[in-house]
């Protein structure tokens, strides 16, 4: 599949992220524009107040959304439009922020979502005064809507990525993330990361193959690693190329192909409220409770096996 992806664009009723009241859906496959979506909604329950300050910014009012579904019903419909596509968003980090409050607030697990932010990714190609949505589409050669209608705002978001990639010479959007020096944005269910630009010094920012001619003895050689929390001895970035170095194969996320998870400091300011493992964590204990062979690994015995 070529260039494929589904922009987002939320609105909310007052200064807590939380508090979706409209968002805007654009899907694009292959380069092309194939469905859109707007829907009005009501925020969670207790935060379902309108400010005046951003009623003045979107226009939206409680009589607009008054019989609309809460958020927590709108959302199947958000994740069934995106399908398995990932997101991307101007300023991701607010809207998949959004949908993270969000789902705090309703008590809703937060959906798996791989995401990437069309303004992180326009820093690295446009050279402008300013990189807020209006400027950045103008750079794009497009003509906006009103800005902060939830629709056109992700329809902006499209144009600029299609034009990034266009730019940039490149047929899928991890091939434009990678192309800008970034790393996709991610939530696993509990955890989160998000979409960011690596320097340019920066060892292993990208998911590394493996070595060919790495020793096959080595206890990672030919094992799917992924890793979770956060390791003091080295970044994820240069954890993922060590590894691959060594003949294993990095991964983003547990799978049935998982052999090892290597278990890093697991901060709480990142994980859901309540959670003391992430996601993946979970899941691995999961899989390896119906008989997959995976390991938990501490970060104290990883260092020590890759120095084998």
């Amino acid at each position: 599949m070529g260039l494929s992806f589904c922009a987002i664009d939320f609105e909310t009723a007052n200064a807590f992220r939380g508090s979706p009241c409209a968002v805007g859906l654009v899907r694009v496959v292959d380069g092309r524009v194939t469905g859109t979506a707007a829907w009005l909604m009501r925020p969670p329950t207790g935060y379902d107040e309108f400010d005046e300050f951003n009623i003045a910014i979107h226009g939206i009012t409680p009589a607009m959304v008054k019989g609309e579904p809460r958020f927590g019903d709108r959302l199947p419909q958000i994740v069934a439009f995106a399908g398995d596509l990932p997101l991307v968003a101007h300023n991701a980090a607010f809207d998949v922020g959004v949908i993270r409050d969000a789902c705090n607030a309703s008590g809703l697990p937060w959906p798996a979502l791989t995401y990437a932010c069309s303004l992180v990714l326009a820093r690295q190609t446009y050279d402008l005064l300013s990189y807020s949505l209006p400027w950045v589409a103008e750079a794009a050669g497009l003509e906006m809507g009103e800005q902060h209608d939830p629709a056109a705002d992700a329809m902006a978001a499209a144009g600029i990525v299609l034009d990034l990639a266009r730019r940039r010479q490149v047929e899928t959007l991890s091939d434009l993330v990678r192309d800008s020096r970034c790393l996709l944005g991610h939530t696993d269910g509990d955890a989160w990361s998000r979409c960011l630009h690596q320097q340019p010094g920066d060892a292993g920012y990208l998911l590394s193959s493996p070595n060919p001619d790495a020793d096959p003895s080595h206890p990672f050689y030919g094992r799917e690693m992924v890793f979770t929390g956060a390791l003091a001895s080295m970044t994820r970035a240069q954890a993922w190329e060590v590894v691959a170095e060594r003949g294993a194969t990095p991964a983003p996320g547990v799978t049935k192909h998982t052999g090892i998870l290597v278990m890093g400091f697991q901060d709480a300011r990142v994980l859901r409220p309540g959670a003391t493992l992430s996601a993946k964590a979970r899941k691995a204990a999961e899989l390896r409770a119906k008989g997959q062979a995976i390991e938990l690994m501490p970060e104290e015995d990883f260092f020590q096996q890759l120095a084998l």
